[in-house]
């Protein structure tokens, strides 16, 4: 009898330290998964709120902004284009930084400065707003 209860200890030791590795192991696993989650999603907000401060410096608003606007605040777009049926035009961040003195201090809070801005429009209005990014 003492040698069941001792075999019985002993699978129950053994299981409860498999099950411990197990449980350790999938905590760990969830929080690099969340730690990960966390990191992007404050990443994501970052960038977001550096992109909010050059629309504002440049005074663009997605889905207001009209191309009259963009025309006469900015000037002639350094590159006009088509992709995917829709009209995109490129500036140069640099070169509206010698107008906008906002736009520099805007530009300073990147880690990886933008080089242009891409504006994409769905008929005459701004619908979309794009940070270009220095090739790596």
């Amino acid at each position: 009898m003492k040698v069941k209860i001792a075999v019985i200890a002993a699978l129950v030791m053994t299981t409860s330290a498999a099950q411990a590795d197990w449980l350790k192991a999938a905590t760990d696993s969830v929080k690099g998964s969340v730690t990960d989650s966390v990191k992007q999603t404050t990443d994501g907000a970052k960038e977001a709120a550096y992109d909010s401060a050059v629309n504002a410096a440049l005074g663009l608003v997605s889905g207001k902004t009209n191309k009259a606007y963009v025309t006469e605040k900015l000037g002639t777009a350094s590159q006009t284009l088509t992709e995917n049926g829709v009209e995109v035009w490129s500036y140069d961040l640099s070169k509206l930084q010698q107008s906008y003195p906002m736009l520099t201090d805007a530009l300073k809070q990147y880690p990886t400065v933008p080089e242009a801005i891409k504006l994409s429009f769905k008929g005459d209005t701004v619908s979309n707003i794009k940070m270009v990014k220095p090739a790596v």
